[in-house]
């Protein structure tokens, strides 16, 4: 049967039209779905970014103990530059203050928050009876608080043998001292040579976590010399538990690892300092220290950083120095010897064999001294008051203390220690430190509602 016409059309045709114009508003809808929804979700993913990036600004600003240069001498205007640098935003919708909550700028830790609201242009909303744009608002929570941006894996512990450079806060070596530390591993109970974890997973773990850190000595390496950056942070009064890292096995993967450090002779960077108790370095803090796992050392407790620029890494036998040694010289001269002064060395040249001579004066000690005209011997010499004459019998007895370079003495029977000689350049601990501010202020994104700012 054909429909009838009314008004022009057929009723199929007129059932058409208002399907059409159903699906018409449908689909207007569907594209503005599509489109103004895509469009808001951009700008929301965009100014996330601006939001974050001016969070740590803000908190970097006070975390500086000196202001830095405009836009970012104060938190708020280093922030406003951020996110206008990152995200699309306009000038006039970052006037006024932008900053929700801030804690006292310039202290050992804190946290600021941000808000802000940008316009999003909507392009089919309208057609549906919608606004022309709608607002886009994000918030970003940044915090500052101590640690480093600038650490080696490796661990300052009362338990090395350190010399005469002791490590804070048992004492305090003054700026530009020769410090030396040698790590070996039998004094550490066999605690990895002292090599910690700066992966998130090892780093400021509970005391009771289960530590497998075996970075393995690829991962050290690629920590010491910078090509895997780390930053990490220290719990205000709270221990810093960080796990002993197992990365080096064997030989010649140590050698690696020992290498890097040699080759950053020169260079300045953050070494953890561990805590060894009893008790806590901070009044009032809960009890902290080294924890052992089987006769090992299985968590460090790092409450500081020590600023140490390398000098050298060397092994024992290049520590050894010179061992005690004495000697007694007897001979006759083979020809008359004038009055004067003499040292050891040059009597001892004229009287006996080569191995018999002091290598050096002073000497430590001297001793059964028959020289016939010798007066007033001491450990630099003897003077002749009258010729020794030749072949006449003359002999001393010289001793040396044993000698090292600033190692000090080697480790026992331990090829595999390691000796890391350095330039003390302050800590965190002593209120010395020798760096850049922003290398001990750690900036970070966090959230109040999980409690993961530095603060608290």
């Amino acid at each position: 049967m054909k429909g009838r016409a009314r008004g022009g059309l057929t009723e199929q045709e007129g059932a058409v039209a208002i399907l059409v114009a159903i699906l018409l508003v449908v689909l207007l809808a569907a594209v503005a779905m599509s489109v103004d929804a895509g469009g808001l979700y951009l700008r929301r993913r965009a100014l996330v970014n601006g939001s974050d990036s001016a969070a740590l600004a803000a908190a970097r600003t006070c975390a500086r103990v000196i202001p830095g240069p405009a836009p970012f001498d104060t938190p708020e205007s280093s922030a406003d530059y951020e996110v206008q640098a990152n995200s699309p935003i306009t000038a006039d919708e970052v006037s006024g203050a932008n900053i929700t909550a801030i804690t006292a700028c310039g202290t050992q830790e804190g946290h600021v928050s941000v808000q802000y609201t940008s316009q999003q242009a909507l392009y089919f909303a309208p057609v549906l009876g919608f606004s022309h744009q709608s607002p886009v608002t994000t918030t970003a929570t940044a915090s500052w608080g101590l640690g480093s941006n600038n650490p080696v894996p490796i661990v300052l512990s009362s338990l090395l043998g350190t010399g005469a450079c002791p490590v804070p806060p048992s004492g305090t070596p003054a700026i530009g001292q020769t410090c030396s530390f040698w790590y070996d591993n039998d004094s550490l109970g066999g605690g990895n040579f002292a090599f910690l974890s700066l992966d998130p997973a090892g780093w400021d773990v509970a005391s009771d976590a289960q530590c497998n850190q075996s970075g393995g000595a690829n991962t050290l390496t690629d920590w010491i010399s910078g090509a895997r950056p780390a930053s990490v942070s220290l719990n205000w009064t709270d221990p810093t538990y960080v796990c002993s890292d197992s990365g080096i096995k064997g030989v010649g993967s140590g050698s690696q690892v020992w290498s890097a450090l040699k080759a950053l002779q020169g260079s300045t960077r953050d070494f953890p300092i561990n805590w060894e108790g009893p008790g806590s370095p901070i009044a009032g803090a809960p009890s902290q220290g080294t924890i052992w796992a089987n006769n090992t050392i299985d968590k460090y407790d790092i409450i500081g950083f020590a600023a140490l620029t390398i000098v050298d890494v060397i092994n024992p036998q290049q520590a050894g120095g010179q061992a005690a040694q004495d000697a007694t010289c007897s001979g006759k001269p083979n020809a008359d010897v004038a009055a004067g002064f003499y040292d050891w060395v040059a009597l001892g040249t004229l009287l006996c064999s080569p191995n018999k001579v002091p290598p050096s004066v002073p000497v430590d000690a001297i001793s059964a001294v028959n020289v016939p005209g010798g007066i007033n011997p001491t450990t630099s010499g003897i003077t002749l008051s009258t010729p020794l004459l030749k072949n006449t019998q003359a002999s001393f007895t010289w001793h040396f203390d044993a000698t090292y370079g600033p190692c000090g003495p080697p480790p026992p029977s331990n090829n595999s220690a390691k000796c890391v000689i350095t330039s003390w350049q302050g800590s965190t601990l002593t209120d010395d430190y020798q760096g850049s501010i922003d290398n001990i202020r750690v900036v970070r994104l966090c959230d109040l509602a999980y409690g993961t700012c530095l603060d608290q």
